[in-house]
């Protein structure tokens, strides 16, 4: 399988995720919410590994590469994700979706400074495209002007969640070359859970959980194996594939796929400036590619 069609299974999987927990992000802290969808993504990824029969991989981690593997996760996965969860309890799926959906542009930024990548013509006008079209989905209408501390608040969440994604995606490269995308995996999201459930515990909120319905325990499991357990390893593998820019390009194509299901699955009504701006964004995107 090429690894532009995997990227964009991770992207599909991403925004079945993300839709799947609206509702519950207005219920329960992003971390605390996490918790339970990391170990159920941590399990997955475990018996996947022993499954394929890749555990062996596991002698050909480092210690380099771990630690490059479990600050890639803790940057992205725990911070950047906890803020992106957040952010929908606030501004919804279809707004907090493509403005951290820009994460690759900065991913390429990042690049261009550090890594000395160039920039062509191309990816400018990609660029300005996608500022352009970000500038339309944080646009307020005067029906959402007495929300308007949380929804900035909500902005600049998912603004934040962006910018940590771009700088996981970056660690992560080096942590990954020569290890199969399942360990790799297997490895990172036991750490993560870990983390998130110590953050739980020690801020008390942990008891939040105890509270859900049996369908909201549910949805919990069906989160965390499409978004944390497929996720991960198909976000593993493009980056491997297709290194950390062109796999941030493709997979930020999660909107998408988030925007229709957001309507049909959650009700929410994005007005007309959201949609041009999710598409001129996606568009700046695909010139950056």
């Amino acid at each position: 399988m090429s690894g532009v069609v995997i990227a964009l299974l991770c992207a599909l999987s991403w925004a079945i995720g993300s839709v799947s927990m609206r509702n519950l992000s207005t219920k329960v802290d992003p971390f605390t919410l996490n918790a339970p969808r990391t170990l159920v993504g941590a399990i997955s990824m475990i018996v996947a590994m022993y499954a394929t029969g890749s555990q062996s991989g596991i002698a050909d981690v480092t210690l380099t590469k771990y630690a490059y593997m479990v600050i890639a996760l803790l940057v992205g996965a725990g911070i950047g994700d906890s803020l992106y969860v957040g952010s929908m309890s606030r501004i919804g799926v279809s707004l907090s979706f493509p403005i951290s959906s820009t994460y690759p542009i900065i991913t390429l930024m990042l690049s261009f400074f550090f890594l000395q990548e160039s920039l062509s013509a191309t990816i400018v006008a990609g660029l300005v495209l996608a500022l352009v079209g970000l500038l339309l989905i944080c646009r307020r209408d005067k029906s959402q002007q007495e929300n308007a501390v949380p929804q900035k608040t909500g902005i600049l969440m998912s603004f934040g969640a962006a910018i940590l994604w771009a700088i996981s995606a970056i660690i992560l490269k080096p942590g990954i070359e020569g290890i199969d995308a399942v360990v790799v995996s297997a490895i990172r999201m036991p750490v993560l859970s870990l983390f998130f459930w110590l953050v739980s515990i020690i801020s008390g909120k942990v008891g939040t959980l105890w509270k859900l319905s049996l369908r909201e325990w549910l949805t919990i499991i069906f989160g965390g194996l499409v978004g944390w357990g497929a996720g991960s390893i198909l976000f593993v593998q493009a980056v491997a594939m297709l290194g950390p820019t062109r796999a941030a390009i493709i997979t930020s194509t999660s909107p998408l796929f988030a925007l229709p299901m957001s309507i049909l699955l959650l009700g929410e009504k994005p007005c007309r400036t959201v949609w041009i701006g999710t598409a001129l964004t996606v568009a700046g995107i695909a010139l950056v590619s």
